[in-house]
């Protein structure tokens, strides 16, 4: 009967988007956990996949834009009040936003991007209306390209805040892929951007050899307190997400974020056309990128090799 109710509900969301004569308009709940110029740009790609798909905010859609400016406690306040506001389509950014919306949110459609699926993060059972991109997290060929870049390397240190599902995954996958090629992983706790400069201070002074963050939300926001320690320290910082090297990381390799909101928000675009994916309903993100900080690397004591640099999508200098 759920699945019935569901199915009913995407035509009804077909029908109103196909009237753009009249007055009413699919009205679609966006949440984003924080504002960042990385989340920002897989939120541009949702909705220029939609604007060209012909569904425009103002016109046909209307957009209840909300933030929950890194609270993770507003989430579920955020997706109460689009569920009382008789959305009929959510659309979140980041895994938290995708995690509370599982949880949450049981008969309106949700789609998902710049989040780790929903086994990875331990979701034991997957909801009829979730749809979504998801981060494979190519964890081995990023160690690869770490010691590419540090022959020898032994021991990384990793700042990152256990309280989000996704920075406490992609440690769990990073420190097993560490310790089978050897290499010792050092770990501190963050529970908000402030706790961070005392984190970085704590594993550098454990004569770690090189910092890692990795799909961590809290971290990323005061990543650019990170890179100053880490030029201080001459500690290359290696970052699992390319466009974070725009705040000081020496080194990015991840996923394309514009590519991948493009790619959700396609999936929005079947929803609202009354056609839901029903086979591959939540899939992979297929885009890496590689992008090197030509500065901070040599701010952070860095030679990152010609065979790595030659691979890059683009530098900064």
């Amino acid at each position: 009967m759920g699945r019935l109710n569901f199915v009913i509900s995407i035509l009804v969301i077909y029908c109103m988007a196909g009237c753009q004569s009249g007055p009413e308009k699919v009205t679609i709940g966006y949440v984003q956990i924080t504002q960042d110029p990385v989340l920002d740009a897989a939120k541009s790609g949702v909705f220029r996949a939609l604007s060209d798909s012909g569904f425009v905010d103002g016109i046909n859609i209307k957009v209840l834009d909300n933030n929950a400016q890194g609270d993770l406690s507003m989430i579920n306040t955020i997706l109460q009040s689009q569920i009382s506001q008789n959305v009929d389509l959510i659309i979140t950014n980041s895994t938290p936003c995708m995690a509370a919306a599982a949880q949450t949110v049981r008969t309106i459609p949700v789609v998902f991007t710049v989040a780790f699926g929903p086994e990875q993060i331990g979701m034991k059972t997957v909801p009829v209306n979730l749809f979504g991109i998801y981060d494979p997290l190519k964890a081995g060929e990023f160690v690869d390209l770490i010691q590419e870049c540090i022959p020898g390397l032994k021991r990384i240190g990793i700042p990152y805040n256990n309280a989000e599902p996704n920075a406490e995954y992609s440690v769990k996958v990073l420190s097993g892929e560490f310790s089978s090629r050897g290499i010792t992983l050092l770990t501190a706790a963050v529970t908000s951007p402030n706790d961070i400069l005392q984190a970085g201070q704590y594993l550098a002074g454990q004569e770690i050899e090189a910092f890692v963050v990795a799909a961590d939300n809290t971290v990323y926001l005061g990543l650019p307190v990170l890179a100053k320690l880490a030029s201080e320290q001459k500690i290359p910082l290696f970052v699992a997400d390319p466009l974070q090297a725009q705040k000081g990381a020496a080194v990015g390799f991840g996923v394309n974020y514009e590519q991948w909101g493009y790619q959700a928000g396609l999936k929005a675009v079947e929803i609202l056309k009354g056609r839901p994916p029903v086979i591959n309903r939540i899939e992979p993100i297929v885009n890496y990128d590689l992008i090197i900080n030509r500065k901070a690397c040599n701010d952070q004591g860095l030679q990152v090799p010609e065979k790595v640099a030659n691979r890059a999508k683009s530098s900064i200098n």
